[in-house]
Parts: structure tokens; C-alpha cells; sequence
């Protein structure tokens, strides 16, 4: 074997492996999407924050408009469902390709592959598939014990529903999950311990009245001081502002309990076999009605292990979920157990439902959406290296 020969054997492999997982992720109908690798960067600033925008590679249009090379492809794939006929059509589409991100640690240019399945009105049996697809993905790719980690953020919106919270604190708290350190800091808050002035007279009356006449009460009074926006916020702004920090104070006021009762759900942590009747142990507890929710949690967990994934080998953690605004439902991350989080390689794949993000981008109404991305640089190499 010569010198020119040593590298082919790998690349060969990978050619290979790719195409495999190509045709597995366009199997069962689903339809292979290559959406352009230049993008509107505002469609992904307004969706998942400005805090990408470090990451982004960024340009201007002839126009003017500001442009992105493609940082993700769930939603330029999103954007194709859309442009395309009604927005709760049924359609799955599979992807893989490039993506290009600055990072600190790795390539700005990268492979990413996926798949997203929309309009499906059965939740729980797209949600069962599209895991057990995500497990078959890794297998191909030579991961024999993946390590899965689930969560549900329909749980935890019943849970904050079921509890005498303002709606202010609802929003807050449903805003922050997925992010543990941010919803135990708003908890902190919840039970005064974050040595805040108390709130003054005003804020209880405000969190007294209705949204509509507290948000008069404060433009009147604007308006009255002869007051000027602010920011460039109007006073409807500025008032509506104030009436979230007033039911917010009052909130703290009205519910440590419920803030005891919440850290405790974020505590659990089962095997997903095991993890409906711990969770109803846990309502039961805290004399909470979870059971609408819990009957759609045990429903997919029972379609998953009927799709031959052993469910005892998954890990249930009540804290577990994503950042992005547009998750509503059940989420999850696969790593490699040769490759532990803790070294630094992160996750191999993420994904979940987020019913919210085709109508935040227009469709009009929620559109049930599900699907997972594998981040391929994380595992091909890792092959390649045991092959060689």
C-alpha cells in the first residue's frame, strides 16, 4: 500500500456512510431538501435571538438586506414547507450538507444532516418515529450504546399551569425552561430570596386589576407626567412593561410553595420506563392534576418501546429542555458513550417537537412540527479514527 493510498480507505468509509444515511433519512417518504446555503439572516435573528449573530457569517444582499450563509437547516427547511402550499400539510423532509458557524473549538464549516417532520396530527406516534429514526441514524454510523437523555417541556407548562401563579410568572417561567440556571434564579425570585425592595403600593394595585385596565391606569398616569417614550418604546410599551413587574412582584408575594413545588419536579430523574408514575407520584404529592399531560407522556413512551427502543436504557430529566422559545413538547439529545459529554464533544444529536415555530414564522396557527439534527463532525471522525 502506498503512501497515496493510506487516506482513500477512510474517505471511502465515509462516502459510503453517508450515502447510507442519506437514503435512510429519505426513506418512508420523506422528501430531500437542499435549501439555499445563502439565507436571510433576519429569519434566524428574530427566531433563535441575537446572541447567534456572533456566530453567524454575515453579508449584504444587492438590496441591501443583510444575509447569512446557513448557520442551521431546520428552519430554511421550515421556510420551503411554507412557500410551498398550506403550512399543516403533511410532509417530511430529510437533509444533509453544510452548515457554517464561527466557533472557537471546531471548523466554521460543517456537516449536518436531519430530519423534520411536519403537519403530522398524531403527536405522539411522530414523536415515537422520529426518535427511534434519530437511534437508527447513530447505529449506522457505528454508535453501538448511544446515551439518550429526554424531557418534556409539556409536562412542565402543565405543572406551572396547575399552580396558582400569575400569568407573568407562567410566561416567565415557560420562557426560561431549558436553561436551569435562569429558572432557578426566577425561583429564587419567586420565594423573596433575592434580597429585592419590596414592591411599592402602586404594584399591587396594578397586579390587582385586569391586564386592560392596569395598562390604562399606567398611560394615564404617563400621560398626566407628561412623559416622552422612552428607548424607543411607546407608552402602551412602557405600561405594559410595568403591569408584567407588578404581577411579577405580587407574584413573589403569593407563592413560595409553589416554588418548592417546582424545584422538585426539575429534581426528577428516571429511566423513561419508569418515569410517568414518578412524575405521578410527584403530583400526587404536591396535590396536582397532571394526568392529561401524563396520559400523552405514557402514550409515546409505550410507541417508543413498540418501535424496539429499549426505554429503560433512557434517561428522564425533568430540568431537560432547549433554549428556543419555539419547543412545546418533548425533546431530546443523543451522545456517544465512548465519547462523554463531560470531554468536551457534546451531543451528537438534538431534537424535539416545536409546534410553535411555523407560526412564528407566518403560518398563522400552531403546526404540529418534529424532527432531529446529527452533528456530524461529532461522530464520523470518531469512526474513521477506530477504522484506521
Amino acid at each position: 500500500m502506498t503512501s497515496n493510498d493510506t487516506p482513500a480507505a477512510p474517505a471511502v468509509a465515509v462516502a459510503d456512510r453517508l450515502d447510507a444515511l442519506k437514503a435512510l433519512l429519505a426513506s418512508g417518504g420523506n422528501r430531500f431538501a437542499e435549501p439555499a446555503v445563502l439565507q436571510p439572516a433576519a429569519l434566524f435573528l428574530e427566531l433563535a435571538g441575537e446572541d447567534l449573530r456572533r456566530r453567524m457569517f454575515l453579508t449584504a444582499g444587492a438590496g441591501g438586506d443583510e444575509l447569512c450563509l446557513r448557520p442551521d437547516f431546520t428552519i430554511p427547511v421550515c421556510n420551503m414547507h411554507l412557500r410551498g402550499g398550506s403550512a399543516d400539510r403533511p410532509a417530511g423532509y430529510a437533509y444533509l450538507g453544510p452548515i457554517f458557524r464561527q466557533r472557537a473549538d471546531g471548523p466554521p464549516e460543517s456537516l449536518q444532516a436531519g430530519l423534520e417532520r411536519l403537519g403530522d396530527a398524531d403527536l405522539e406516534v411522530a414523536d415515537a418515529d422520529v426518535l427511534a429514526r434519530a437511534l437508527e441514524a447513530v447505529r449506522l454510523l457505528g454508535i453501538a450504546r448511544p446515551q439518550v437523555r429526554l424531557g418534556d417541556e409539556g409536562l412542565f407548562t402543565a405543572l406551572i399551569e396547575a399552580l396558582p401563579l400569575p400569568q407573568a410568572w407562567r410566561r416567565r417561567l415557560s420562557a426560561a425552561f431549558g436553561d436551569t440556571a435562569r429558572v432557578l434564579a426566577a425561583l429564587d425570585r419567586l420565594e423573596g430570596r433575592t434580597g429585592e425592595a419590596p414592591a411599592v403600593p402602586i404594584a399591587g394595585a396594578l397586579a390587582d386589576a385586569d391586564p386592560e385596565t392596569a395598562r390604562a391606569l399606567v398611560e394615564n398616569m404617563l400621560a398626566v407626567a407628561g412623559l416622552t417614550p422612552v428607548g424607543g418604546r411607546s407608552p402602551g410599551e412602557i405600561a405594559d412593561r410595568l403591569v408584567e413587574q407588578a404581577a411579577l412582584a405580587a407574584g413573589a408575594r403569593l407563592a413560595p410553595e409553589a416554588a418548592r413545588i417546582l424545584r422538585g419536579y426539575l429534581a426528577i430523574a428516571a429511566p423513561l420506563d419508569r418515569a410517568a408514575d414518578a412524575v405521578a407520584a410527584f403530583a400526587a404529592g404536591a396535590g396536582l392534576d397532571l394526568s392529561a399531560a401524563l396520559e400523552r407522556f405514557s402514550r409515546r413512551t409505550a410507541l417508543i418501546a413498540e418501535r424496539g427502543v429499549e426505554t429503560g436504557a433512557i434517561a428522564f430529566a425533568g430540568e431537560f429542555g432547549r433554549r428556543l422559545d419555539y419547543y412545546t413538547g418533548f425533546m431530546f439529545e443523543i451522545h456517544d458513550r465512548s465519547r462523554p459529554a463531560a470531554s468536551g464533544n457534546g451531543q451528537i444529536v438534538g431534537g424535539g417537537r416545536y409546534d410553535r415555530l411555523l407560526q412564528l414564522m407566518g403560518a398563522g396557527e400552531s403546526v404540529p412540527a418534529v424532527g432531529f439534527s446529527i452533528w456530524l463532525e461529532r461522530v464520523v471522525p470518531a469512526r474513521n479514527e477506530a477504522e484506521a
